[in-house]
């Protein structure tokens, strides 16, 4: 079985609609209930394109999901 670092690293390779597409589904499985509208949803979907386009563009930086995970690990095990 795959971790979840190896599952995160995959899901970064999708093309950005597959992407969305995953986190949507990830979230519809969830417990907690999804009290988003569609307008909320709508303005959360064309901030995330625009973020994927500014790292696209070199107006941002990312991150390698390795540093992601690695921050998170840190900041969680205090």
């Amino acid at each position: 079985m795959k971790t979840i670092p190896e599952i995160a690293k995959d899901a970064l390779e999708l093309p950005t609609a597959q992407r969305l597409t995953l986190a949507r589904i990830l979230l519809d499985l969830s417990d907690e209930p999804q009290e988003f509208s569609p307008e909320v949803q709508a303005a959360w979907d064309q901030e995330l394109l625009q973020r994927i386009e500014e790292v696209k563009a070199g107006r941002s930086r990312s991150s390698s999901v390795d540093e992601v995970f690695a921050r998170l690990d840190h900041r969680f095990s205090k």
